[in-house]
Order: C-alpha cells, then structure tokens, then sequence
C-alpha cells in the first residue's frame, strides 16, 4: 500500500509538470501573438498571422477568439489590433501609457487657460473609459475618477464615441445598449439617443445636461486616432446655468482645436 501511494504521488506529481508546461507554453505563446500583433497591427489577417508564427489556424483562432473576449486584441474588418484593455492593466489606463501621455500636457494647458474640467476617454467593451481628467479650479467636481466606467447613452462623451464608431459597429452596439435611466433626464429612447448620435456627427460635438448626475453637464468632442484605432473623446464639465448657447459654441470650437492638434501628433 506505501508503495502503491507513493505511485499514485508520482503519477499526480508528472500531472501537475504537466500542466505546467502546458500552461506555461500557452502564456508564451500568447504573448509572442500579442507582440507580434502589436508591430503589425492592422495589417495581418488569421491565415496571415498562422503562416508568420508557424501555427494552424485552428489553433491561431483559439488563442485570437480568447484574447478578443478578454480585451486583450480587437479585431476590425478581418485584421488584428490591440485591445484597450492593455491600456488598463497598465495602471487603470495610466499616465504611462503612450497615448495618455502624449496627451496630458495639452489638457493640463487648456484646463488651465480656461479654467475648465476636461476629461479624456476611450472607447472600452461597450463603455467610456476614464483615461485622464484635469480639474479646474471651480468647486463642482466629476465623481468619476480614472479608470472608472461611463455609459454611452447618457454621456456627452459616450455619444461622441458613438458618432465617430464604424456604423456597422455602433448599429451593434445599439442593439444591445442598456438604456438604463440615472435620472429623470437621461434619455432612455433608443430613436432617441440616435437623433442625438447624429446631432454629434452634423455638428462634431455632443451636450448632455445632468443625464448622468444631477446638476452636471458635459460638452464633449469625437477623437478618432486612425493610426492606432482608437475611438474616444474629450470633454469639459460642469454646471448646467453656465453652459448656455454662447458657452457651449466657445466651448465647442476650443475642444474641436484641441482634437486637431491631438490627431496631428500621431
């Protein structure tokens, strides 16, 4: 029976070296997919991307359908980008990151110029996600913090998202949209919220006013960076009885600028 137990150990111990390996292979190879994707993305379709790295494509497709679920790779259009998600395992989408800190100084210096909040978000499975906020000096504040989640439908900067999505993409995403209400004016009509969408792609900019919270409102502008396909958008906020009509065409114009100068640095 010693003996017998000491087998079975064995035999349970070979298993788990195994398993091991097998693991261990995969999280390489997975990772070798990602690099590689991350020096041509856009570029290399599944038979593509089998034939460079020596792989069928029955198991190519394996490793791309489980890094898509999990945000890792997106794919558009039969090609392979990276996924947001690696912005936010950096730190939440930190200031390390390429894009956010490329950025930053150029928000640091508009907040400060016109003492207003501005938030910058990108396009994250089916939500806005915080990349990086300044603050003005006025007291009322954002609760978001970065890192943190905004709906699409009831959010200037969700819907400047949604004006500037592949409409094959955004007609998806309506489709399955909770339009969940987070006060008595969020808009929770899907004919709607698409009035609004194409408010945004006639005029480039989107207004929401306390559809979110109570007593905030937000003007944000789409920011479509093509040669990294990323979908976002920047905003400013604040309270609604400062945002009147003049308020908003400076406002708009000051965001729009800002969004040129951001495309042309990439």
């Amino acid at each position: 029976m010693i003996h017998c137990y000491k087998y079975v150990n064995t035999i349970s111990d070979i298993g788990t070296i195994i398993l091991e390996i097998f693991v261990s292979n995969s999280v390489k190879k997975a990772f070798e997919i990602i690099k590689f994707i991350s020096d041509n993305q856009g570029r290399l379709s599944l038979s593509e991307l089998g034939r460079q790295l020596n792989m069928n494509k029955t198991t190519m497709f394996r490793y791309l359908e489980t890094l898509e679920a999990l945000n890792v790779l997106e794919r558009r259009d039969s090609n392979w980008y990276l996924g947001i998600e690696l912005f936010s395992l950096g730190h939440k989408v930190d200031a390390n990151s390429r894009i956010v800190e490329k950025i930053h100084p150029q928000l640091v210096e508009i907040s400060k110029r016109l003492n207003e909040t501005i938030n910058f978000v990108g396009m994250y499975n089916n939500s806005a996600l915080y990349l990086d906020k300044v603050e003005s000096n006025r007291t009322l504040q954002m609760r978001s913090q970065l890192g943190d989640h905004l709906p699409l439908h009831c959010t200037s900067l969700g819907k400047a998202i949604l004006s500037c999505l592949p409409l094959e993409e955004a007609d998806n995403i309506l489709k399955v949209i909770d339009l969940r209400p987070y006060t008595s004016k969020t808009v929770t009509s899907i004919d709607e919220l698409k009035q609004q969408i194409d408010f945004v792609k006639l005029n480039g900019y989107s207004l929401e006013k306390e559809e979110l919270e109570p007593g905030l409102s937000c003007i944000a502008v789409p920011l479509h960076i093509k040669s990294i396909n990323f979908y976002g958008g920047l905003s400013f906020s604040g309270s609604p009885d400062r945002f009147t009509e003049e308020k908003v065409k400076e406002l708009s114009r000051e965001l729009k600028t800002l969004a040129g100068h951001i495309l042309a640095m990439f």
